[in-house]
């Protein structure tokens, strides 16, 4: 083999290397473990449900992920927020759940506490992105009645 083509082989097998190795670093940095405070993830929450009580919707469409942005523009997720998510905002208090992450995904379970006692039980599911952690989905349960006692202990 001649030393110009010895030197070509040499390249493409140095590119495929790297190459290589940038997919496992890439797949390892996206399932290791990240350790997030829980604070983390109710902040976003409550920064969304805050900018919607405000009427912000630009600053509430900066909570969602890259890929909602992608689906929906601002101002179908501006109807979207008034239209869906009206009687969340007339909650009084919000409480969580305890969260579950797994690499880059959390699941946030809240609940919407209403001035009438009833419970109105949401799961948040964020990702995080490059900016940080931003809402991915809500999925908005049946209410529940004002004497349903909330999971967890109290001391």
């Amino acid at each position: 083999m001649s030393p110009g083509r010895r030197a070509r082989v040499g390249l493409i097998l140095c590119t495929l290397a790297v190459c290589g190795t940038a997919a496992l670093v890439q797949r390892w940095r996206e399932t290791r473990p990240v350790f997030t405070r829980p604070a983390e993830l109710y902040d976003v929450v409550l920064a969304q449900m805050a900018a919607f009580r405000e009427a912000d919707y630009p600053r509430a469409y900066r909570t969602v992920s890259n890929g909602v942005q992608e689906k929906l523009s601002v101002e179908i997720y501006a109807d979207f927020a008034r239209h869906d998510h009206t009687e969340l905002r007339r909650a009084v208090r919000i409480e969580f759940g305890p969260i579950h992450t797994e690499g880059r995904r959390a699941l946030v379970p809240a609940y919407f506490i209403m001035a009438e006692g009833e419970i109105i039980p949401c799961a948040y599911s964020l990702v995080r992105e490059e900016e940080g952690w931003k809402i991915d989905g809500v999925h908005v349960h049946p209410r529940w009645p004002a004497n349903h006692q909330l999971p967890g202990s109290r001391l």
